[in-house]
């Protein structure tokens, strides 16, 4: 659920392309995987970001679930999301506010957490791309913080929501703004052992609110799937509930 295609600007990642994608997945055992274009952060105009990553995973239909990326400060970004959802039927859309000068909670950020939870697709949210004690000195982004996905979920009651790369999400604090049922988290940043992080929001959220993720191409894949070995210790149903199936239902695949 937490994936990339596309050059990031600071810094040189590897597998880029779809085709590199699916090389380094298929070393992995990653059937699938959500993916958002790079590009649609960066480019003035997202909507172009979106129509590369949709020509580039298309002949890949079966491997790659594309996120359309929305900057509500754009000129038509209301078109731009209608033909991503109704059109190109992208099952997932994701906003970067820091990276696009904006807030959740301004006119900007709510306008287009309104037309998302019209639509009905989940709202894809990272929290970070890279740590800022290794950042380029042009990139000023910061963290997504917990007080607004609260104050998000809590003014949209139908929008869902999927956290990838989040650090120290407080369980007791999510479902007291109403996300449990409606979000689905990824432990790509998460501690399952040692802080265990990922233990604390299965008790509070439930296993069905878990999922696995890499954040690759930024990171290592073989981290998170270390993580992952360690709910092998679970039923073999809430095993593969966080593996893959919660990922599937929550997206309707």
């Amino acid at each position: 659920m937490n994936a990339y295609l596309g050059h990031y600007p600071f810094r040189c990642l590897r597998h880029r392309t779809a085709a590199e994608m699916i090389l380094l997945m298929d070393r992995n055992g990653i059937d699938r995987a959500v993916v958002s274009s790079l590009h649609a952060v960066f480019y003035r105009d997202a909507h172009r970001g979106n129509e590369e990553l949709r020509v580039e995973t298309r002949p890949h239909g079966e491997r790659f679930i594309p996120a359309a990326t929305v900057n509500p400060k754009y000129a038509g970004w209301e078109h731009d999301l209608a033909e991503a959802v109704e059109r190109w039927k992208m099952k997932v859309v994701t906003l970067t506010p820091d990276y696009h000068g904006y807030t959740l909670g301004d006119e900007y950020g709510r306008a287009a957490l309104g037309r998302i939870a019209d639509y009905g697709v989940p709202l894809l949210l990272t929290q970070r791309f890279e740590d800022r004690r290794q950042r380029h000195a042009f990139d000023r982004a910061e963290d997504l913080q917990f007080d607004a996905l609260f104050e998000a979920a809590r003014a949209f009651p139908k929008l869902r929501f999927i956290l990838v790369n989040w650090l120290h999400l407080d369980g007791t604090r999510m479902v007291e703004a109403g996300l449990k049922g409606r979000c689905l988290v990824d432990f790509a940043r998460m501690q399952v052992i040692y802080r265990k992080d990922v233990p604390k929001l299965i008790d509070t959220l439930g296993v069905a609110a878990l999922t696995f993720g890499s954040h690759m191409p930024f990171d290592y894949v073989g981290g998170s799937l270390v993580k992952l070995a360690n709910f092998e210790k679970f039923r073999p149903a809430e095993y593969e509930a966080i593996a893959w199936r919660n990922a599937a239902q929550f997206l309707s695949l």
